[in-house]
């Protein structure tokens, strides 16, 4: 056996080289998993805190501070004031929700109960956010409510969960369309009616 039988012929090392070198950074830019993953990282570099929170067990016995406890990275701003689903409305910041980009949370009071919820996302992962939705919520039966405020939607998709619904937009987002997603509480619900 020839000692050169052994060697990698140049033109085969060149490909592998250029292979570890380019291969990783087309993922990261032109696939929608490495995409995803290079926004949650930019978002823990810029300080984005993140907000992992099951939105469909979320009820009207949440309390503000019970919520800043669970969720204490979170630099929520309130203030108090009469707004669509109560009395006091606070915000924040975020880089992720469920580990899907996004970029700000709404939370609404009445009373220091909370009474809804906005999570404002990246308009590019609306199909992951209604996987999301759907994936969460798949064993479970549609409640009349959730019947009665579909019906009164067009083009938006009603979620039941334990107290309320989650809203957000069926289908493709319009260019005037925001992208979010709403948990609304049955006590917020009964007072819109």
């Amino acid at each position: 056996m020839k000692r050169d039988d052994l060697k990698l012929p140049k033109t085969y090392k060149t490909v592998l080289m250029l292979a570890l070198v380019f291969g990783p950074f087309f993922w990261l830019a032109f696939t929608e998993d490495g995409q995803r993953r290079t926004d949650l990282a930019l978002m823990f570099v810029f300080g984005k805190p993140e907000f992992n929170a099951a939105l469909d067990t979320f009820g009207s016995d949440l309390t503000e501070a019970k919520l800043r406890e669970t969720f204490h990275k979170l630099e929520l701003q309130c203030a108090d004031g009469r707004n669509p689903f109560g009395d006091r409305i606070c915000g924040a910041e975020i880089g992720a929700f469920n580990q899907i980009p996004a970029s700000s949370l709404t939370l609404f009071f009445e009373r220091d109960g909370l009474r809804a919820t906005k999570v404002q996302y990246r308009r590019a992962y609306h199909e992951m956010v209604r996987g999301w939705v759907k994936e969460r919520v798949a064993a479970r039966e549609p409640s009349p409510l959730a019947a009665r405020f579909a019906e009164q939607a067009e083009g938006v998709m009603v979620t039941p969960v334990e107290d309320g619904v989650l809203v957000l937009r069926e289908g493709e987002l319009g260019k005037d369309e925001e992208p979010a997603l709403m948990w609304l509480s049955q006590a917020a619900i009964n007072t819109r009616r």
